[in-house]
């Protein structure tokens, strides 16, 4: 059974409780047991709501958390529960900013500095599986497009990592995807922003687009790789049934996931309110669709992973800024989302370490907000202010982002943990 609901998923979950209460029985203090017990099954909870899908890898009950049992999956509840202060579970990390694609959303189109060199790539790439990382979302640009080195980045971090590659599909072929395979890749999201051909190939700017994703795709179920599709649609498209036509495709095309990604201000739309997805009403209905999809009745469909549902005040809230997840971007700029356009150090210039330290005591624990979209206007504001011209927001300027900035209230699963005072 690929896709797990109803009792199945029960029996699922029960087996993974049993297992990680048995596997660290003595390897946690007997005074401290009982309180990581009830950690470790709080944050496996929220994602009941999700159904599971069994890939090469393992099964998979978050699109972001590896598969169990994997290594990479006791390592990601290692980070987050043993380790002072938490770990991060994923990064974002672009290998190059190459791409023949025009997408008007790109939120790195207006990125300063050329590609990173290759060994502060690797070395930088080694320096997060030490700082806990398990799950590695590798990208570009079009990371195919820099092929070797998207080789030799995902042979130096397999390994009790789990390693997927976001791509256009442009340069994706059997050949390349078998020795990314043998090298330790676990699956491929691909970008598909619209469900029909001629409307993906006009927000790509690029002909035959669509056909190439949806190649991609194809050739990635040949290989046995996990699947997904990131889709961003607007609310407009939402209630034009596109997320449902999406839906079908997907389905069509036997993937694993579809990851809806709500629209962004950030790179060419930054500070664009125009972006944002806010009203209660929608989002309330979105939620409720992100369960629907999810739901036993809905089981031979792949699952849906919709942010607004992850991100939802009761649930994770937003975890950037190194809590669950950030980003290195192409130049080697670290940054808290790939979404929030602005740097706390570049890898080329300082420790990963010292800038890490550095975000994390900016963005010590969770919150409700999502400051992708709260805060790009003072981004915005401080390019305009400092005549910056390219992002993201170098990161002499991080304390005066920080200081106009009063972060929310923790979310419901981390404030039931305990993890963060």
């Amino acid at each position: 059974m690929r896709f797990i609901t109803g009792a199945s998923k029960a029996v699922l979950y029960a087996r993974i409780a049993l297992h990680v209460a048995g596997r660290y029985l003595f390897r946690v203090k007997p005074k401290e047991y009982p309180r990581f017990l009830r950690r470790a099954l709080t944050l496996l909870l929220n994602f009941w709501p999700n159904k599971a899908v069994r890939i090469a890898a393992g099964y998979k009950i978050y699109i972001y958390l590896p598969a169990y049992p994997s290594a990479a999956f006791f390592r990601a509840l290692e980070a987050k529960l043993l380790r002072t202060p938490p770990g991060p579970v994923s990064v974002v990390f672009s290998t190059t900013k190459a791409c023949s694609y025009h997408c008007p959303h790109c939120y790195q189109r207006q990125d300063a500095g050329a590609d990173m060199p290759e060994p502060v790539l690797i070395a930088t790439a080694q320096a997060l599986k030490q700082a806990g990382v398990s799950f590695l979302n590798i990208e570009g640009g079009e990371p195919f497009l820099r092929y070797e080195r998207l080789l030799h980045l995902v042979r130096a971090t397999s390994g009790a990592t789990e390693i997927w590659v976001n791509t256009t599909g442009d340069g994706v072929t059997l050949e390349r995807l078998n020795a990314l395979k043998s090298a330790g890749l676990c699956g491929i999201m691909v970008s598909i922003h619209a469900p029909e051909a001629a409307a993906h190939d006009a927000f790509t700017g690029i002909p035959g687009a669509f056909e190439t994703a949806c190649r991609a795709l194809r050739l990635c179920r040949e290989m046995d790789l996990g699947t997904a599709i990131n889709s961003v649609l607007s609310e407009t498209d939402i209630g034009q049934g596109k997320l449902d036509a999406m839906m079908a495709l997907a389905h069509s095309l036997d993937c694993d996931f579809v990851q809806l990604i709500h629209p962004k201000p950030a790179g060419l739309w930054l500070g664009n309110p125009d972006a944002i997805q806010t009203r209660d009403q929608f989002l309330a209905a979105l939620r409720a669709t992100h369960l629907l999809y999810n739901s036993r009745r809905n089981r031979a469909l792949p699952v849906l992973a919709a942010q607004v549902f992850e991100e939802r005040p009761e649930g994770l809230g937003c975890t950037a800024g190194g809590v669950d997840r950030f980003y290195v971007n192409a130049a080697g700029e670290v940054q808290p989302c790939e979404f929030l356009n602005i740097s706390f150090g570049n890898v080329t210039r300082e420790p990963f370490e010292t800038i890490f330290a550095r975000m994390r005591a900016a963005f010590a624990a969770p919150t409700q907000e999502w400051p992708c979209c709260t805060q790009s206007h003072r981004i915005a504001e401080l390019l305009r202010e400092h005549n910056l011209k390219t992002t993201p927001l170098p990161s002499e300027y991080a304390a005066e982002f920080m200081a106009g900035w009063r972060r929310g209230e923790q979310p419901g699963v981390y404030r039931k943990m305990g993890l963060y005072r």
